[in-house]
């Protein structure tokens, strides 16, 4: 398939961002804008397929198992680094390279906390008491 041509009117802080990105990964700019643009476009219906597929498989577990995942968290250093990355891009903004580690932590912390729901759910269906997963009032 040839490239299709298409002319975008950003807004000017838009278009820095686009600048910095592309300059910190060290691409040309319409490089580095098609790169932002597969990966937003490309994947949400493979991970919204790829979620669903590992939530139903939770199904299978034991309760043992089940609780495990209830009660799983992120590791000490990926909430460290999170917090850094997200302090970073509030203070100056993010480069290529730390938007995409941003982007991975972020759908790793958003697939624990499916799976702890989805679990608790399970759990729940199962007749289990799971009020020592809800959060202290």
């Amino acid at each position: 398939m040839d490239p299709q041509t298409v002319t975008l009117h950003l807004p000017d802080a838009t278009y820095r961002r686009l600048v910095e990105s592309a300059t910190k990964s060290d691409r040309p700019l319409a490089e580095e804008t098609v790169h932002l643009l597969n990966s937003v476009l490309a994947t949400d219906e493979e991970r919204a397929s790829d979620i669903n597929a590992r939530l139903e498989s939770l199904t299978l577990l034991t309760d043992e198992e089940l609780w495990n995942a209830a009660t799983s968290t992120a590791s000490e250093e990926d909430d460290e680094l999170m917090q850094e990355l997200l302090e970073k891009r509030q203070r100056e903004g993010l480069g290529s390279t730390e938007s995409e580690q941003l982007q991975v932590l972020s759908e790793r912390f958003n697939q624990i906390m499916m799976t702890r729901a989805k679990a608790a759910s399970i759990l729940q269906s199962r007749g289990l008491d799971i009020s020592v997963l809800a959060p202290p009032s």
